[in-house]
C-alpha cells in the first residue's frame, strides 16, 4: 500500500514538506489516505473532477517522495447523499471492499473540501514506505 497525505497547509514552501513535522507546523489538520499506488491515486482524482495533476519530486524530504499541487482545482463540495453516490463509484471502479477503514479515509472530503477550497493551498504528499 502506499500512503498519500492530503492537505491544506499554509504555505508552498517547499521547507514544510521536510518531514510530517514539519508539515504539522503549516497544516490544521492532514489525512492520510491508503492506495495500493498511482493508478488508484489518479482515479481518485478523476472521480473527483481533479485533471492535469502535475507530481513534483522531493529528493530531500526526509518523510515524502513527491508533491502534488492541486491548488488550481477544487475539491467538490459533496452533501452527504452526494458523497454517498461518490463512494459507491469509487468501489465500483476502484475494486476496493467496503468497510469503515476505506468509508473513513475518504468521509475528509465531504468535511474539508468547502474550508479547503477556501485556502490557497492544496497538495497531496507521498509518502516514503516504511522500512
Amino acid at each position: 500500500m502506499q500512503h498519500y497525505v492530503f492537505a491544506s497547509p499554509g504555505t508552498f514552501d517547499r521547507e514544510a514538506f521536510n518531514s510530517v513535522a514539519t508539515l504539522e507546523n503549516v497544516c490544521d489538520e492532514f489525512f492520510d489516505v491508503s492506495l495500493s499506488g498511482t493508478e488508484e491515486l489518479e482515479l481518485l482524482f478523476e472521480l473527483l473532477g481533479i485533471t492535469d495533476v502535475v507530481e513534483e519530486s522531493l529528493p530531500d524530504s526526509e518523510d515524502f517522495n513527491s508533491v502534488i499541487d492541486l491548488s488550481t482545482s477544487k475539491l467538490p463540495e459533496f452533501s452527504a447523499e452526494e458523497f454517498d453516490a461518490f463512494y459507491e463509484k469509487w468501489l465500483a471502479r476502484s475494486g476496493r471492499e467496503s468497510d469503515m477503514d476505506e468509508y473513513g479515509q475518504l468521509i475528509f472530503l465531504q468535511r474539508y473540501a468547502k474550508k479547503w477550497n477556501k485556502n490557497l493551498h492544496i497538495v497531496v504528499l507521498c509518502l516514503k514506505p516504511l522500512l
